[in-house]
């Protein structure tokens, strides 16, 4: 059941309507107590979603506002775009305003980007809506009207065809997504280079490069290929090469037999490396004196120098079997290039052999 009372707001009087809830249960209303919890709830949802509320509104500051705006017209006019156009941008954010934002459109225009001071002009008519003085709102619209009319023939435009476009088709300018209501529209567009890039599901993605002059009207047409036969020609050169076997081809065992080389050279230097560590500290624990060798007193002379003799032997051995491993490789890399015959099964394979006594590689196949 609703009762409508009368208050008084200022001259007039406002009608409110105030509703009085009835309990459906059997018995009482709710308790005093439960009354009192539902009544704070309330007040706290209702002062909620009004901090909510004015957080998203944006700060409003007109005196540093209009302390920006004077400084950005003072470096303006001296010709320092760089550091005032900023401070208009700064003094906008704090109190939009139409002046504010015509000049913003000036400073686009001096840096140019026709199509976005062409758009900030036409914003300056929607802010100036709220411009205080009927004189002073004329006037600005006057100035916004008259920048548009001279901007607009010479703000470029660019029209975006997709060529049959199929389904989930989406499109790009510049890293910006387009609506499909915008394919076929010529759009205003500021001069310079630009991107288009054009990607649909199952389909490959074309990107296109432009640079658009000032009063140019430009269309671009794309065309989306289906990912399958794009597929299909990139699987086409491995069938063909799988067709003719031994057309000039580097043999697998010229392959393996450099990896083998690469290897037995690699280890030959770990054994070079060592001998020399051993020799280090032979050098260090031991000395020749009258009548043979002092040893310091605790220092293994003979494990350093058996691992002394091990290692050149390893290392010449290794390096030797190594460098021929990689000569066998060479030949095949360069027979591949000048032959065309077919391969035959048989080839030539390096393997490295370690024993205590020393190193090296047996080959075995047919060149």
């Amino acid at each position: 059941m609703a009762e409508t009372t009368t208050r008084p707001l200022g001259k007039g009087h406002l009608e409110a309507p105030r509703f009085q809830i009835a309990d459906t249960r059997r018995g009482a209303g709710l308790a005093p107590g439960r009354r009192a919890v539902v009544g704070l709830a309330s007040a706290a949802a209702v002062a909620l979603c009004g901090a909510a509320a004015r957080a998203q509104e944006p700060a409003r500051d007109p005196v540093a506002a209009e302390a920006l705006f004077k400084a950005a017209r003072a470096l303006v006019d001296k010709g320092d775009y760089a550091a005032g156009c900023p401070k208009f941008e700064a003094s906008l954010a704090l109190n939009p305003s139409a002046s504010t934002m015509i000049n913003i459109a000036r400073c686009h225009e001096h840096d140019g980007k026709l199509a976005t001071a062409w758009h900030d002009y036409n914003r300056a008519l929607v802010l100036n809506r709220e411009t205080a003085g009927e004189q002073r709102r004329r006037s600005l619209e006057q100035i916004a009207q008259k920048e548009i009319a001279a901007l607009e023939p010479r703000v470029p435009k660019l029209r975006i065809v997709v060529e049959g476009a199929p389904a989930g088709v989406e499109v790009q300018r510049d890293g910006t997504a387009l609506p499909a209501a915008a394919l076929g529209e010529p759009l205003p567009i500021d001069p310079g280079p630009h991107e288009i890039r054009a990607s649909a599901p199952g389909h490959e993605t074309e990107t296109r490069a432009i640079t658009i002059a000032e009063g140019q009207t430009e269309t671009v047409e794309l065309t989306l290929r289906p990912a399958a036969a794009a597929g299909a020609g990139a699987a086409a050169a491995p069938a063909k090469a799988e067709e003719a076997p031994g057309g000039g081809g580097v043999p697998a065992w010229a392959w393996v037999s450099g990896a083998a080389g690469i290897a037995l050279v690699g280890a030959s230097v770990g054994f070079l490396i060592d001998d020399l560590s051993a020799i280090g500290a032979l050098r260090d624990n031991c000395r020749e004196v009258p009548g043979g060798t002092y040893c310091n007193p605790g220092y293994d002379f003979a494990a350093d120098n058996a691992r002394k003799n091990r290692d050149v032997g390893l290392f010449v051995g290794l390096g030797g079997a190594g460098l021929v491993a990689l000569g066998v490789a060479v030949y095949g890399i360069v027979a591949a290039g000048g032959e065309r015959e077919p391969a035959r099964a048989q080839g030539a394979v390096a393997l490295p052999w370690i024993a205590p006594s020393g190193a090296g590689a047996s080959i075995s196949g047919s060149f």
